[in-house]
């Protein structure tokens, strides 16, 4: 078998597929967002955490990974601390302000998408759908 040359279009179709793939990736930390939202998991008082304090950090986009962030300091001792006891109804306080609550607050509540989770899958299954899509 004689070689003659080497035809290759894996960097082209790869120089393509990467924008749509950072695309999608952006795309699925925000679907996850929602996901974790809706599943009414986060500690809730004011709705701080859950919302204004609650977003994906895409400054490492283009090295292929996206970070869902919760900031302020009452994000990581609320985390890590199963032992409090967390509001899960509304309530009205005396100075009328109202509280929220989340029926399944606790802590470490982005357990069930990481490995061996409940939704570990859904992080793949989301990039997939909308990879997919963006292909299209």
């Amino acid at each position: 078998m004689t070689k003659v040359g080497k035809i290759s279009f894996a960097d082209e179709i790869l120089e393509e597929v990467r924008p749509l793939a950072l695309k999608a990736l952006a795309l699925t930390a925000e679907v996850l967002m929602d996901e974790i939202r809706d599943e009414q998991i986060i500690p809730r008082d004011l709705g701080t955490l859950q919302n204004e304090k609650f977003y994906v950090d895409t400054s490492t986009l283009n090295k292929g990974y996206v970070s869902l962030v919760f900031e302020g300091p009452y994000a990581r001792r609320l985390y890590y601390h199963p032992e409090y006891n967390f509001q899960r109804e509304s309530r009205v306080d005396d100075n009328g302000v109202q509280h929220g609550g989340n029926i399944n607050a606790q802590a470490y509540w982005m357990t069930p998408w990481l490995p061996g989770g409940k939704y570990e899958k859904r992080p793949h299954e989301i990039f997939k759908a909308l990879l997919e899509k963006e292909l299209k």
